[in-house]
This record gives C-alpha cells, structure tokens and sequence, in this order.
C-alpha cells in the first residue's frame, strides 16, 4: 500500500541531499514534514495511552500513518536514537531503524560485523597508542595508510600518512581530543576504483564509480571526486543487498574498493546522497528512491 505522509528527520535541511528529497516528495505530491532532531518532544504523560507521543515544539501532535526517513547516517547521536525509536514505539513506519542505524554509525563496528559474516573487507586496526602503530603498520603491508575517523562523513576524518611519525601524531593529536581511529591499508588509484551501489527496499537502484582527484586520496564526491556512470557486477549486487539485508536497512549505500586482488568493502552508508549518483546516471535518483520507499508507481523523469 502506498504511504503518502512523509517525515524526514536532519539537523540540515539545507544540505543537497535533503533539498532533493523535498522537491522529488513535492512533484510526487506527498507532503513532506522537515523536523530537526532537537526540535522533537518525545512524551509518556497520559495515563490512557500505552504508547509515546511525538510533538513538535510548537504542540503539534505528529501521528502514524507516516514513513520516517531519518538523514543522520554515521553522525546519528544518543538522542537521535532515541528519537527515532520513540517513532517507532509510537506505530510509524521507518525506513531505516533505531536498532539498524546503530549497527553501522560506527564504522569499525560494521567493519567487524562484516568480516565475522563472511564479507570482503580491507585489513585495518583499531588501536589508541600511538607506539601501537608501527607495529600495526607492518600487518597491514606497511606505509602510506589510511588513518580514518571510526564515525566521519563525507570525506572529512579521512587522512592518509606516509610514514610512522605522521601516522602516531594523527593518532595522538584525535585521540586526545576524543576522537577514536583507525588504520587501513592504502589502495593507490593507479591500482584501485572506487564504486557505490544504492540499495533501495533490498534491490540495487542505482550505480557509480567515484573517480578521485588528482591530488586527492579520496573518493567522497563532496571533496572532489568526479562521478562516473558503471555498472555494477552480478557479484557487487548479490553482496550490496546482502550487506542491506544484514543489517535491515531500507535504504543504504554500498561502497566497494576493485583491486587486483578483489573486490572489498570500505564502508556501509545509511544516509547516502544524491547529487553524484543522479550526475552519473543521469537519473532523479531521489525521486526514484522515494517512490521505492512510498510505493509508488510510475517512473522519475530523467534528470
């Protein structure tokens, strides 16, 4: 049955991905809600209601029906959980759950989860000594590594050290800000692509390699990387949805790194965007997403 009330939670309703989501739910005519997270008032206070109650701050009381699609991915807080879980106490359906965000918001987590389910994933290390590291270096196949934040987003928290020196002042420097990372190996461009598949309700809907700069050791479109259209392989599909079915998500990326020695998850994103994939399909990806998420028919015009 198509869903025609849609919520979407973001601290950022002005980030491209949301703006997407909003035009795409407008042509479709489905009403969309814009709530912050902070803004949500979560309340158990009648005595004849089993359940809890959503309220805006201005009192308005929000009730199911309606799809909640939360727009938080690896930064998803405490109190974003919580919120989201009172969503679903409160009978409204979810695209992706409280329980499913916390799986994979830790990245190193998920990376775990992964290889103990039989998945490809590149070899890394978590550790806090920054003596710790030169050791853990020579496992990995030595320097350069890649030294990452265990919850970043969008290519920031992503750093690459040459030797051991940078790598221990990186890992010293977060550590005593309160920030946890880790190390994995480092795959050059000349030797690696870079691909994302977008899993919608258990099936590939969309896919693209994410070419690096020239001068960038990432591939996150946000810091430079030029989209380009792929299609993915029989294989690459298989494990996406299988990787979205693990961990019950409705809606996620799927990023894989191609060597010459296979083919390796870098990470699973809960709260992917839009604006690259539709550039390299040339396809309104969000419109085609919502309408899997709504269960809508028709097809998105072509961007």
């Amino acid at each position: 049955m198509a869903q025609k009330k849609l919520i979407i939670l973001s601290r950022r309703p002005e980030l491209p991905s949301v703006v997407l989501l909003v035009e795409a739910a407008q042509r479709l005519d489905v009403t969309p809600v814009i709530l912050s997270i902070d803004e949500v008032i979560v309340e158990r206070v009648a005595k004849d209601v089993r359940s809890v109650e959503i309220r805006t701050q201005d009192g308005a009381l929000l009730t199911p029906p309606a799809l909640v699609l939360p727009r938080m991915g690896s930064i998803s807080d405490e109190y974003s959980l919580t919120v989201l879980r009172a969503f679903e106490a409160a009978g409204f359906a979810e695209v992706n759950s409280a329980g499913a965000l916390m799986h994979v918001r830790n990245k190193v987590t998920a990376l775990i989860e992964l290889a103990s389910a039989g998945f490809p994933v590149l070899p890394f290390a978590l550790l806090r000594t920054p003596s710790d590291v030169s050791a853990a270096a020579k496992k990995l196949g030595g320097f350069p590594l890649m030294v990452k934040f265990i919850r970043g987003a969008q290519g920031l928290g992503v750093m690459k050290a040459g030797d051991a020196a940078t790598a221990e002042a990186i890992v010293g420097a977060f550590n005593a800000l309160g920030f946890d990372v880790y190390l994995e190996r480092f795959c050059p461009p000349r030797r690696s692509r870079d691909a994302r598949l977008l899993v919608v309700r258990g099936k590939v809907l969309a896919a693209m390699e994410r070419v690096r700069g020239r001068n960038d050791y990432r591939s996150n479109v946000h810091k430079g990387a030029r989209p380009k259209s792929c299609e993915p392989t029989e294989d690459e599909c298989a494990v996406a949805t299988r990787v979205a079915r693990h961990f019950k998500l409705g809606l996620c990326a799927v990023d894989f790194l191609r060597t010459p020695d296979g083919e390796f998850i870098l990470e699973v994103n809960a709260s992917p965007g839009f604006t690259g994939i539709s550039e390299a399909t040339g396809r309104d990806i969000a419109e085609e997403t919502l309408r899997k998420l709504l269960g809508l028919r028709g097809k998105a015009k072509r961007s």
